[in-house]
Parts: structure tokens; C-alpha cells; sequence
């Protein structure tokens, strides 16, 4: 059983390790690992399987070994385990039996375990969450989510890159765990992987077993489906099944479901039944609380009033403040001297704060604007058409899209449902335009006003 010490230990040193990789090395190898034990010079960090443990011993521990010596103030040996998370016969959970007839029976051993899931993160809980006005309504939601399953459902968290919603998640994974409910927390690409691998070895059952016979199904980052059909469809009849039993639902996601418009319009309007809540970039008193917060987990913590010099620079997410910190942390014992504003400065200059910008348009937006300059329709933009006045308003779209809603190219594809060189031929197209034909300049100057927050159109 993991031990509270280990657990926070580890924890922060998670918070080091997310900023010292890459992101697909943190989500892969380290994001589902817990810290199991700390033994005198020995500390074991527990991971999902014998993979793992293997890739994270040959290829990430002199990394681990150096941060955890940072967050302990020595060195110390790492070693990693195998999580043994099962029921009590020891069972693994991706070899659970399959639900009985009527679905809704649930293995009595599965009720009793008192250790979480293992994609859990130990140390996002509520009582590490801090609530400012922010994020107020999605932490209501969630409680009421929680005192009354299946009656507010889905419950979907939205908002930018590091601003909670993946804590949030994991808080009400635990405390549903905690209330003696089944449940299933993964990330959307896992339940995308987990259903690719269901159709190529024809283990369907042993898939919906998993995912529709629990009491509470948690998604993270549902955006991954956009464009993608056949996990769509799965989602689709998965949701339908558990919210006909009264089963409780919640995911999150970086936009509003009207937003999302790589759904099919049948699964947006079911992430929006039931309560929509966003998540918004932290201000300073929320900063200060979650400063305080961060900084009495680490070994060596901060006077209050470099946490408050801290939280004074403007900082856009709760990922990048923590991140702040675990800077000024390491910077402070080599000021040799009082940890001064100046000091403080100095240690996050390379984070300087550009002024705020406006947020980049979405893509309805986007859409509908070069539509209401060249007379096409959004169904035309998204079809087949490959008339002349249509390809040319698909192709604008494109260029702003990518340029003034900094979309990537897949998502514009897929959005599209284009592959990637044709979206950038569109793209390069419009560009080459703007340098010799007026007609297109202008064109795009009448979508950027359009797209123009009012006081900008104001000022111009």
C-alpha cells in the first residue's frame, strides 16, 4: 500500500520530472506511476506493468534518481514495482471478468478493494485542489456530481491546456473510489487504443466489460475523438448504455462541445446534456492559494513572501505557476543570500511574461466569417465541392485558421476532412495570393474584422 510520505514525495517530484521531459515521455511512462515506499537510502516508485518498469529502469532512472535528490536533499537508490492493484484473488484489472447478464453486476472483490485505480493519480485529490473563483462552478459540479451519481450527467470540465480539469478528474475519481463505486479513469487516447486493440484481436466483449460495467467512466481530453469515427461511434453506444443505467459520466475537454466540431453533431449534443462547466486561467488571489498550496509539498519550502512575489507576475495556467515554483526552488540555494524579489526575478526570466493577447477565434467562428464574406455555406466548406468559389472560401478558412486560430494542420485536416497535404496546398495557396492579388487581401482583412474582439474594432 502506498505510504502517504512516498505518495507526496513523489508527487512533487512528478511536478519536476513533467517540466525536465518531454510530453510524450511524461505521458507514457511516468504520468500513471506512484511512489510505493522510502526506506532509508531506498525509494520505490510503483508503475502500471513489467514494461514500464523496465523502460523507466533502463531509460529515465539516472533523471528520476537526480530529482528525487533535489526534492530530498540527498542521494538516494531507485528501484520501481509492478503496481499491485487487483482484487482480492489477485486478479489484473485487464483481466476482469466480463459483466453478468443485465450489465449491471459488479464483482463483489472490485467493491471491497480499497486501493484505487491505478491511472489515478495519487496526489490529485480534493484535498489538493484549491478553489477560487475560477474554477468554482466546476468544483460545485463535481461535488454534486459525486452526492447524486447519474443525475447530472455528463458532467463535462472544458478549458485551456493546465488549468485543473485533468485534477479535477482524478478528485472525483478517488472520492466516488472512496464511496465504494466502480470506476474507470483513462485519458481519451487510452480508451481509443484499448478499442483499436479490441477490434484487432476480436475481444470486444472483454472491452465493454471494462468500460460499461462500471458505476462511474471518467474521460480526459475527450478533443482526441475529433475526426476520429470509429472511437466516436464506440463512445457513442458506451455513453448511451451507461446513462440509460443511471452511470455516471465525466470527461473533460479543451473547448465547449459547440466547439468541438470534429464530433459527429450526435455525440456533441450528448456531452451537452447535462452540466457544462469551464475552467479559466487562475488570477492572483487563486495564484497565491495555489502557491501556498504547492509549496508546503516540497522539502524545502519558500517564505510566504516570495510566494507572494510569485503570484504577482500574471501566469496563464496552474501548470506553468507550478512550474514557477519548482524554478525558484532549485534557483534559491545558489543566490547564496535572502530570496529577494531581485532573486526571484532573476530565476524567472526566462519565463518572462509577453502582454496578454486575445484569445485566438475558434473555429465556428472562423468558418462563419469567411462564409459571410464569399457567400458560401459551413456544409460546402466542410464537403466534397470542388467548385471554384467554394475551394477558394475552404482555402481562406484554412490560412486563418492556422495563422490567426494557431490550429494545427492534422486538427484543420480533420476538421476538413482532408489530409495533410491538401490542407497545406490550401494554406500555401493563400499566401502566394496575398503577395500578388488585392482581391484575396482583401478578403482576409474583412474575416480578421469580423473576427476582431468589439473593443479592438472600437480602437481601429
Amino acid at each position: 500500500m502506498t505510504t502517504p510520505d512516498a505518495a507526496s514525495i513523489w508527487a512533487a517530484t512528478l511536478g519536476q520530472l513533467e517540466l525536465s521531459v518531454t510530453r510524450a515521455n511524461y505521458v507514457t511512462w511516468l504520468r500513471d506511476t506512484v511512489g510505493l515506499r522510502y526506506e532509508g537510502d531506498r525509494f520505490v516508485v510503483g508503475a502500471p506493468n513489467d514494461f514500464a518498469t523496465e523502460f523507466l529502469q533502463a531509460r529515465m532512472r539516472n533523471i528520476i534518481a537526480r530529482r528525487l535528490a533535489e526534492q530530498l536533499g540527498r542521494a538516494v537508490e531507485v528501484s520501481f514495482e509492478i503496481i499491485r492493484e487487483a482484487g482480492g484473488d489477485g486478479t489484473p484489472p485487464a483481466l476482469l471478468p466480463p459483466a453478468r447478464a443485465g450489465g449491471d453486476e459488479v464483482p463483489e472483490f472490485m467493491r471491497r478493494s480499497h486501493v484505487p485505480p491505478p491511472s489515478l493519480h495519487p496526489a490529485l485529490t480534493f484535498d489538493t485542489f484549491v478553489v477560487g473563483d475560477e474554477n468554482r462552478l466546476a468544483h460545485a459540479s463535481a461535488l454534486a456530481a459525486l452526492d447524486a451519481p447519474g443525475t447530472m450527467n455528463p458532467l463535462l470540465a472544458f478549458g485551456s491546456s493546465g488549468l485543473g480539469k485533468t485534477h479535477l478528474l482524478n478528485a472525483i475519481g478517488h472520492a466516488a473510489h472512496e464511496r465504494g463505486l466502480q470506476v474507470v479513469f483513462v485519458a481519451a487516447e487510452r480508451f481509443g487504443n484499448d478499442y483499436a486493440a479490441a477490434s484487432r484481436d476480436r475481444s470486444h466483449e472483454q472491452f465493454r466489460a471494462r468500460y460499461r460495467a462500471c458505476d462511474m467512466l471518467i474521460i480526459d481530453d475527450v478533443q482526441f475523438f475529433e475526426g476520429r469515427e470509429r472511437f466516436q461511434e464506440e463512445l457513442f453506444h458506451t455513453f448511451n448504455d451507461l446513462h440509460a443505467r443511471g452511470k455516471q459520466i465525466v470527461l473533460s475537454a479543451d473547448r465547449a462541445p459547440a466547439q468541438l466540431t470534429g464530433l459527429s453533431d450526435a455525440l456533441r449534443s450528448r456531452l451537452a446534456w447535462g452540466m457544462v462547466a469551464d475552467l479559466q486561467k487562475p488570477q492572483y488571489d487563486t495564484r497565491l492559494a495555489i502557491l501556498r498550496a504547492k509549496a508546503r509539498a516540497h522539502a524545502r519550502p519558500l517564505p510566504d513572501e516570495a510566494l507572494v512575489t510569485i503570484a504577482e507576475r500574471c501566469c496563464p495556467t496552474v501548470r506553468e505557476l507550478e512550474g514557477w515554483l519548482n524554478r525558484v526552488i532549485q534557483y534559491a540555494p545558489l543566490a547564496g543570500g535572502p530570496l529577494t524579489g531581485d532573486v526571484i526575478e532573476r530565476a524567472l526570466s526566462p519565463f518572462a511574461v509577453a502582454p496578454e493577447s486575445p484569445e485566438p477565434p475558434c473555429a465556428d467562428d472562423v468558418i462563419a466569417a469567411v462564409c459571410r464574406r464569399t457567400g458560401a455555406t459551413p456544409p460546402e466548406l466542410r464537403g466534397r465541392s470542388r467548385n471554384r468559389e467554394v475551394t477558394y472560401a475552404r482555402h481562406l478558412a484554412m490560412y486563418v485558421l492556422k495563422e490567426d486560430g494557431a490550429k494545427p494542420v492534422a486538427d484543420i485536416a480533420r476538421l476538413f476532412d482532408r489530409d495533410h497535404s491538401t490542407v497545406l496546398g490550401g494554406i500555401d495557396r493563400i499566401a502566394k495570393e496575398l503577395r500578388v492579388r488585392p482581391e484575396t487581401a482583401a478578403d482576409l482583412r474583412a474575416v480578421r474584422d469580423a473576427l476582431a474582439p468589439a473593443e479592438m474594432r472600437a480602437a481601429g
